[in-house]
């Protein structure tokens, strides 16, 4: 059986991505994008990162402590209408698309590098480059062999170029140096479980 490639394909910010899109002058500010009811932050630009405001601050308490930020209330429409274009922009490279929420997509990919002639390396960052070109949203992309392990190269992508490929024969390293609360699906309470047991890595 043909082992199969999956690219994870994750918006980067993405409902601050989306609010700066729509208003340019936005670009390079920390900008805050707020909950229902404006209750608390639900997205941050990375200026917004950098500055300290944390996922899921309470309006309050952010307005209080980094005066100098920008919030917008949430416009789901707007975010909803993008995602569906990138969506629909990922239908050209494959038609087995599993979305998992409004800013990530699991598309398999199985064979494309022999039908385009080219590398999963230079794959991923045509992806990132066309989403961002063509629909102007930042995204990274990460493949790897399952979705597990795409999610992983995706999360390694965000830290790096935006783009990271775990191949066959880079799986072992990975797994190595990756901390259990870092893999797609374990919480902290099974993170705390698990450590009991001496298993500290993926």
């Amino acid at each position: 059986m043909k082992q199969k490639t999956i690219a994870l394909i994750d918006g980067n910010n993405f409902f601050a991505s989306c609010e700066i899109l729509m208003n340019p002058s936005l670009k390079g500010k920390a900008v805050c994008v707020l909950s229902n009811n404006d209750g608390c932050v639900v997205a941050r630009s990375n200026e917004a990162k950098q500055m300290g405001i944390a996922m899921g601050m309470p309006y309050f308490m952010a307005r209080k402590s980094f005066p100098n930020a920008i919030y917008l209330s949430a416009d789901f429409a707007l975010y909803h209408e993008l995602s569906q274009r990138m969506i629909s922009y990922l239908q050209n490279y494959s038609d087995k698309i599993d979305v998992y929420s409004i800013d990530e997509a699991f598309i398999d990919i199985t064979g494309l590098d022999k039908l385009l002639k080219l590398s999963f390396d230079d794959i991923a960052k045509k992806i990132k480059t066309e989403i961002e070109t063509n629909i102007g949203v930042s995204v990274s992309v990460g493949i790897a062999n399952s979705k597990v392990l795409a999610k992983t190269a995706a999360y390694k992508a965000k830290k790096l170029s935006g783009t990271y490929v775990i191949s066959k024969n880079m799986i072992k390293n990975e797994l190595s140096n990756l901390p259990i609360e870092e893999i797609w699906g374990i919480g902290k309470n099974i993170a705390g479980s698990l450590r009991k047991y001496g298993i500290f890595y993926a």
